[in-house]
């Protein structure tokens, strides 16, 4: 069986809790239980991390409320009336066919000193058991580790052999505790932002040789990260890394899995043999900080002031990277971190040259409805009663890029006309991402990523 897999999401708490606010956030919470098993199954999405599963309120009510159906996965318990008032509320008119299975998963940050700054980096880890995250905290507690206030905790090491001894006592509470370092081209992963690591052992220490899976992020795809010789033998994955359950939100990356059992332990097996059939990436373009620059009205007191930006590609960087608008360094993309990587570790390879995972590239189709309709609201009524309609007729929306000669007959011609356009390549996203922001839909056009220098200062 194939399983389409979101293993990296957040809850409510993951912003910090507040004080006073553990049951407000609680009832968010179930309400966003509620609308996942909406989402997902429009998304087409049956696989879900619960995120900050070690969170400790979030522990307790994720033990009360969860429903073990396969060996380590979930179901959480949703009220039918709940369920009938929540479509009722949005206008869905969509019937709701199966359960998402839920994952333990969390995401913690490592800091660690590298000369006399420090580094930190993003990490996903899945667990086959409750008691297995209570061992995690209880090792958390051991280092000293802030955890009570705090759903993504920082564990602050002082070099790449603490980061190391602490990986492996996690990856050593069970054989299938997974751990992952999450978007590692972004300025939070590992190999991401100005303080640079050119390889995985500089920061993980010892315990990079038992990193086998690695998170793309929504700024990097296989044909990015193929540019970087270390992961050539490594799993790639995507995942949404949500902080909500929004259409454009929830499953916007994932990855499929060929599973001969539906349970954790199969398929954790899976990932690690690299049973992956294919993973559905965003356009790296899209995505945050896929070209190095700086966005305008950028901080407090703002160094730039409205409509002063400036990005670029790897060839076009300005001397010493130093932006023309505020003096300042530039925050570094992607795209230079990939060409970066490439020469560091001894190789000379362009973008696409590494080896070929398969994957697709897919727009939110709220994203594509909201572009042809013109309206940049995307939880607009208009537009979730369209998207409704068509995921109502043809299944789901991963559907629409995972399956080559699927009929759209039934959808209006002017938005299936651009789902095919975004399927031939002809689109982009004008601006990219960068510094920080989104990239802007434009379907019909093209540009050449690789050569883009933009300044308006």
């Amino acid at each position: 069986m194939t399983v389409n897999a979101d293993l990296h999401t957040h809850s409510v708490f993951a912003g910090g809790t507040g004080s006073g606010t553990i049951q407000k956030k609680l009832t968010e919470m179930r309400g966003r239980f509620i609308e996942t098993q909406v989402i997902s199954q429009m998304k087409g999405v049956n696989l879900l991390g619960t995120g900050d599963v070690q969170f400790e309120p979030y522990l307790d009510f994720l033990e009360e409320n969860l429903v073990e159906q396969e060996e380590g996965l979930f179901t959480f318990e949703v009220n039918e009336n709940d369920l009938s008032n929540f479509l009722s509320k949005k206008g869905f008119s969509f019937e709701v066919q199966e359960d998402p299975r839920y994952i333990l998963q969390t995401e913690l940050i490592f800091t660690t000193a590298v000369g006399k700054r420090r580094k930190k980096a993003h990490v996903v880890m899945l667990f086959p058991s409750f008691e297995s995250v209570r061992s995690l905290n209880s090792l958390l507690d051991m280092w000293g580790v802030s955890r009570q206030k705090m759903a993504r905790p920082f564990v602050v090491c002082e070099s790449a052999e603490q980061v190391g001894d602490r990986v492996n006592s996690i990856m050593d509470i069970d054989p299938h505790v997974e751990v992952i370092p999450a978007h590692v081209m972004t300025p939070e992963g590992v190999y991401g932002g100005d303080l640079q690591i050119d390889f995985l052992d500089q920061f993980f220490g010892d315990s990079a040789d038992r990193i086998r899976i690695v998170e793309t992020g929504l700024s990097a795809d296989p044909a990015i990260l193929g540019m970087v010789p270390e992961l050539d033998d490594r799993i790639l994955i995507s995942n949404a890394d949500a902080h909500s359950s929004a259409l454009n939100r929830l499953g916007r990356e994932f990855t499929s899995v060929d599973l001969n059992k539906f349970d954790y332990r199969s398929l954790i097996d899976a990932l690690r043999a690299g049973n992956v059939s294919k993973t559905a990436e965003f356009h790296p373009t899209e995505g945050r900080y896929f070209l190095t620059g700086h966005r305008d009205n950028r901080k407090k007191p703002f160094l730039h002031g409205k409509g002063q930006f400036c990005y670029y590609s790897y060839r076009h960087l300005p001397e010493n990277r130093i932006c023309p608008v505020c003096k300042k360094p530039l925050t570094i993309g992607v795209l230079q971190r990939a060409y970066e990587l490439t020469e560091a570790q001894g190789a000379d390879r362009r973008f696409g040259e590494g080896p070929k995972r398969p994957y697709v590239t897919m727009i939110p189709l709220i994203e594509i409805l909201g572009f042809v309709r013109g309206i940049k609201t995307l939880n607009s009524k208009k537009l979730l009663r369209e998207y409704t309609s068509i995921v109502s007729n043809i299944g789901s929306e991963s559907r629409i890029w995972m399956e080559d000669n699927l009929d759209l007959g039934e959808i209006d011609p002017e938005v299936s006309g651009a789902i095919v356009e975004v399927k031939k390549g002809n689109f982009c996203f004008s601006p990219p991402g960068f510094d920080g922001t989104y990239g802007r839909l434009v379907i019909g056009e093209t540009y050449d990523f690789e050569d883009l220098k933009v300044e308006e200062i």
